[in-house]
């Protein structure tokens, strides 16, 4: 597990919130996607364990994925009107980018061994 999988585990587990019963399960094939807006930050595991990595089909439908999941912890409504705000550009940015570095490390894992 990455060090930033340990730390929203662990922080998740800390809080003892009903959201925490949904990250006991973290495992190595799940890329955490951290979104913070303001105070807040929100954490979602994305299971990538159903999908062969080393394809180029099964990472782009991991990338697919974590898009979503960076969406949802920025605070992203479906069907809204509204323009994204630069606070949920920033929180998108680092969260997806984050994301990524994991996902490529789990990538690299896969097509190598």
């Amino acid at each position: 597990m990455t060090r930033k999988m340990l730390v929203a585990l662990a922080a998740t587990i800390s809080f003892a919130t009903p959201a925490a019963t949904a990250f006991a399960g973290v495992t190595d094939m799940d890329v955490v996607v951290d979104g913070h807006t303001g105070a807040e930050t929100r954490s979602i595991a994305v299971s990538v364990a159903d999908l062969n990595l080393a394809s180029n089909h099964g990472a782009r439908m991991a990338d697919s994925r974590i898009t979503r999941a960076a969406k949802q912890v920025c605070g992203w409504m479906n069907g809204s009107i509204l323009p994204a705000t630069p606070e949920y550009r920033a929180c998108f940015g680092e969260a997806l980018g984050d994301a990524r570095n994991d996902l490529n490390t789990l990538i690299q894992a896969q097509r190598q061994g």
